[in-house]
Protein backbone atom coordinates (compact mmCIF):
# COMPACT_ATOMS: atom_id res chain seq x y z
CA UNK A 1 0.00 0.00 0.00
CA UNK A 2 2.69 2.14 1.02
CA UNK A 3 4.60 1.73 -2.21
CA UNK A 4 1.83 2.25 -4.38
CA UNK A 5 0.93 5.50 -2.46
CA UNK A 6 4.67 6.48 -3.25
CA UNK A 7 4.15 5.36 -7.23
CA UNK A 8 1.29 8.14 -7.11
CA UNK A 9 3.36 10.97 -5.66
CA UNK A 10 6.50 9.79 -8.44
CA UNK A 11 3.68 9.85 -10.81
CA UNK A 12 2.04 12.93 -9.93
CA UNK A 13 5.72 15.66 -9.47
CA UNK A 14 6.63 13.78 -12.83
CA UNK A 15 3.32 14.27 -15.06
CA UNK A 16 4.01 18.45 -13.91
CA UNK A 17 7.22 18.33 -15.31
CA UNK A 18 7.92 21.35 -17.80
CA UNK A 19 8.66 19.04 -21.02
CA UNK A 20 12.26 20.36 -22.46
CA UNK A 21 13.10 20.29 -25.98
CA UNK A 22 15.83 17.98 -27.19
CA UNK A 23 18.93 20.43 -27.97
CA UNK A 24 20.16 20.60 -31.81
CA UNK A 25 22.82 21.81 -33.94
CA UNK A 26 26.45 22.76 -31.67
CA UNK A 27 25.58 22.04 -28.11
CA UNK A 28 26.99 24.90 -26.08
CA UNK A 29 26.56 23.88 -22.30
CA UNK A 30 27.52 27.02 -21.05
CA UNK A 31 26.43 29.08 -23.41
CA UNK A 32 25.06 32.90 -22.59
CA UNK A 33 21.01 34.11 -23.20
CA UNK A 34 21.75 37.34 -23.06
CA UNK A 35 19.37 37.79 -20.14
CA UNK A 36 21.61 38.99 -17.09
CA UNK A 37 19.20 37.53 -14.43
CA UNK A 38 19.38 34.19 -16.09
CA UNK A 39 23.30 34.33 -15.98
CA UNK A 40 25.69 33.84 -12.97
CA UNK A 41 29.27 34.96 -12.94
CA UNK A 42 31.89 32.09 -11.69
CA UNK A 43 35.52 31.47 -11.09
CA UNK A 44 38.70 33.99 -12.00
CA UNK A 45 39.30 34.21 -8.72
CA UNK A 46 41.72 32.11 -6.29
CA UNK A 47 40.96 33.27 -3.14
CA UNK A 48 37.04 33.33 -3.02
CA UNK A 49 36.56 30.86 -0.43
CA UNK A 50 34.03 33.04 1.47
CA UNK A 51 31.85 33.37 -2.43
CA UNK A 52 32.33 29.29 -2.78
CA UNK A 53 31.49 28.94 1.09
CA UNK A 54 28.32 31.10 1.14
CA UNK A 55 26.91 29.54 -2.19
CA UNK A 56 27.08 26.07 -0.62
CA UNK A 57 25.19 27.10 2.37
CA UNK A 58 22.51 29.50 0.79
CA UNK A 59 21.72 26.68 -1.41
CA UNK A 60 21.36 24.23 1.59
CA UNK A 61 18.91 26.79 2.93
CA UNK A 62 16.90 27.43 -0.19
CA UNK A 63 16.30 23.83 -0.40
CA UNK A 64 14.94 23.23 3.21
CA UNK A 65 12.31 26.12 2.22
CA UNK A 66 11.13 24.23 -0.78
CA UNK A 67 11.34 20.73 1.31
CA UNK A 68 9.02 22.30 3.71
CA UNK A 69 6.63 23.97 1.34
CA UNK A 70 3.08 22.36 2.23
CA UNK A 71 1.43 23.61 -0.65
CA UNK A 72 2.90 22.32 -3.64
CA UNK A 73 1.49 19.58 -5.79
CA UNK A 74 4.11 17.19 -5.18
CA UNK A 75 4.40 17.51 -1.50
CA UNK A 76 3.28 14.71 0.96
CA UNK A 77 5.22 13.76 4.02
CA UNK A 78 7.61 10.82 4.56
CA UNK A 79 7.50 10.49 0.68
CA UNK A 80 10.90 8.99 -0.43
CA UNK A 81 10.54 10.81 -3.62
CA UNK A 82 9.98 14.14 -2.17
CA UNK A 83 12.58 13.89 0.93
CA UNK A 84 15.25 12.29 -0.98
CA UNK A 85 16.21 15.97 -1.91
CA UNK A 86 17.57 16.11 1.90
CA UNK A 87 20.83 14.19 1.13
CA UNK A 88 22.12 17.68 -1.08
CA UNK A 89 20.86 19.45 1.94
CA UNK A 90 22.85 17.85 4.34
CA UNK A 91 25.83 17.53 1.50
CA UNK A 92 25.37 21.17 0.86
CA UNK A 93 25.96 21.99 4.63
CA UNK A 94 28.56 19.55 5.19
CA UNK A 95 30.99 21.04 2.43
CA UNK A 96 29.64 24.07 3.25
CA UNK A 97 31.69 23.10 6.78
CA UNK A 98 34.26 21.66 5.50
CA UNK A 99 35.38 24.62 2.78
CA UNK A 100 35.00 27.46 5.88
CA UNK A 101 37.11 25.48 8.20
CA UNK A 102 39.67 25.12 5.22
CA UNK A 103 39.24 28.98 4.46
CA UNK A 104 40.01 29.77 8.20
CA UNK A 105 43.13 27.50 8.27
CA UNK A 106 44.73 29.34 5.20
CA UNK A 107 43.88 32.74 7.05
CA UNK A 108 45.43 31.98 9.90
CA UNK A 109 48.53 31.16 7.30
CA UNK A 110 48.28 27.67 7.08
CA UNK A 111 49.45 25.62 4.14
CA UNK A 112 46.73 24.57 1.81
CA UNK A 113 48.61 21.63 1.04
CA UNK A 114 48.91 20.07 4.04
CA UNK A 115 45.10 20.05 4.13
CA UNK A 116 43.70 19.74 0.95
CA UNK A 117 43.37 16.11 1.07
CA UNK A 118 41.95 16.01 4.68
CA UNK A 119 37.86 16.01 4.59
CA UNK A 120 36.82 15.23 8.32
CA UNK A 121 34.86 17.76 9.12
CA UNK A 122 36.42 17.09 13.14
CA UNK A 123 39.88 16.78 12.00
CA UNK A 124 39.88 20.09 9.93
CA UNK A 125 38.61 21.69 13.45
CA UNK A 126 41.50 20.71 15.24
CA UNK A 127 43.90 21.07 12.70
CA UNK A 128 42.87 25.41 11.91
CA UNK A 129 41.91 25.53 16.15
CA UNK A 130 45.91 24.71 17.02
CA UNK A 131 46.77 27.14 13.69
CA UNK A 132 44.76 29.77 14.76
CA UNK A 133 46.56 29.54 18.80
CA UNK A 134 49.73 29.98 17.28
CA UNK A 135 48.52 32.95 14.65
CA UNK A 136 47.59 34.52 17.86
CA UNK A 137 51.42 33.90 19.67
CA UNK A 138 52.91 35.45 16.31
CA UNK A 139 50.98 38.08 16.54
CA UNK A 140 50.33 38.82 19.82
CA UNK A 141 46.83 38.25 20.12
CA UNK A 142 46.58 36.37 23.15
CA UNK A 143 43.94 33.91 23.10
CA UNK A 144 43.44 33.94 26.74
CA UNK A 145 41.83 37.62 25.98
CA UNK A 146 38.78 35.67 24.78
CA UNK A 147 35.87 35.79 27.17
CA UNK A 148 33.80 33.60 28.59
CA UNK A 149 31.02 33.89 26.29
CA UNK A 150 33.89 33.16 23.26
CA UNK A 151 35.13 29.97 24.62
CA UNK A 152 31.28 28.76 25.10
CA UNK A 153 30.37 29.87 21.47
CA UNK A 154 33.59 27.63 20.63
CA UNK A 155 32.78 24.26 22.76
CA UNK A 156 28.77 24.85 20.69
CA UNK A 157 30.41 25.04 17.60
CA UNK A 158 32.62 22.06 18.11
CA UNK A 159 30.29 20.02 18.93
CA UNK A 160 27.97 20.95 15.92
CA UNK A 161 31.17 19.69 14.00
CA UNK A 162 31.51 16.86 15.78
CA UNK A 163 27.87 15.57 15.42
CA UNK A 164 28.38 16.07 11.65
CA UNK A 165 31.53 13.97 11.37
CA UNK A 166 29.59 11.15 13.63
CA UNK A 167 27.47 10.99 10.10
CA UNK A 168 30.03 11.46 7.37
CA UNK A 169 33.67 11.54 7.97
CA UNK A 170 35.45 11.75 4.46
CA UNK A 171 32.22 13.31 2.72
CA UNK A 172 31.23 10.18 1.12
CA UNK A 173 28.33 8.62 2.98
CA UNK A 174 25.86 11.84 1.77
CA UNK A 175 26.93 11.52 -1.34
CA UNK A 176 26.88 7.64 -2.65
CA UNK A 177 24.30 5.00 -1.10
CA UNK A 178 26.86 2.45 -0.72
CA UNK A 179 30.47 2.38 0.10
CA UNK A 180 33.18 0.86 -1.93
CA UNK A 181 31.94 -2.50 -1.06
CA UNK A 182 28.83 -2.47 -1.31
CA UNK A 183 28.00 -1.37 2.77
CA UNK A 184 24.76 0.83 3.13
CA UNK A 185 26.10 4.56 3.63
CA UNK A 186 23.34 5.46 6.32
CA UNK A 187 21.49 3.48 8.72
CA UNK A 188 17.68 5.09 8.61
CA UNK A 189 17.53 8.29 10.30
CA UNK A 190 14.49 10.77 10.83
CA UNK A 191 15.97 14.62 10.47
CA UNK A 192 14.05 17.99 11.16
CA UNK A 193 15.23 20.03 8.70
CA UNK A 194 14.64 23.32 9.90
CA UNK A 195 15.86 22.67 12.88
CA UNK A 196 19.14 21.70 11.40
CA UNK A 197 18.83 24.83 9.55
CA UNK A 198 18.75 26.90 12.29
CA UNK A 199 21.70 25.71 14.22
CA UNK A 200 23.53 25.26 11.15
CA UNK A 201 22.67 28.78 10.45
CA UNK A 202 24.31 30.01 14.17
CA UNK A 203 27.73 28.10 13.23
CA UNK A 204 27.70 29.65 9.71
CA UNK A 205 27.07 33.08 11.41
CA UNK A 206 30.12 32.69 14.26
CA UNK A 207 32.61 30.93 12.14
CA UNK A 208 32.06 33.39 9.63
CA UNK A 209 32.67 36.41 12.39
CA UNK A 210 35.44 34.54 13.39
CA UNK A 211 36.53 34.71 9.41
CA UNK A 212 35.83 38.64 9.52
CA UNK A 213 38.23 38.79 12.85
CA UNK A 214 41.10 37.03 11.50
CA UNK A 215 40.95 39.65 8.31
CA UNK A 216 40.66 42.67 10.82
CA UNK A 217 43.90 41.50 12.67
CA UNK A 218 45.84 40.90 9.18
CA UNK A 219 44.66 44.33 8.27
CA UNK A 220 45.59 46.12 11.30
CA UNK A 221 48.98 43.77 11.57
CA UNK A 222 49.93 45.33 7.75
CA UNK A 223 49.17 48.76 9.32
CA UNK A 224 51.46 48.23 11.55
CA UNK A 225 54.34 46.90 9.54
CA UNK A 226 53.85 49.92 7.10
CA UNK A 227 53.86 52.29 9.86
CA UNK A 228 57.16 50.78 10.57
CA UNK A 229 58.79 50.89 7.32
CA UNK A 230 57.79 54.57 7.07
CA UNK A 231 59.06 55.69 10.68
Amino acid sequence: MEQQEENKITDKYYNHLKPHKLPEGDIDLFALSGQRRNEAIVGGEDKDWYAYCTGYWRAADVLVDHLVQSDLLERHDYSEHWESIAYSILYLYRHHLELRLKQLFIACEGILETIKNEHSLLMLWRIFYERYEKFCKEYNLNSEELSEENFRDINVVEKIITQFDEIDKNSQKLRYPVDKVGKVSLPPMKIDMVHLREILGWANQFLDGWSCGIYECWQAELANRDAARHS
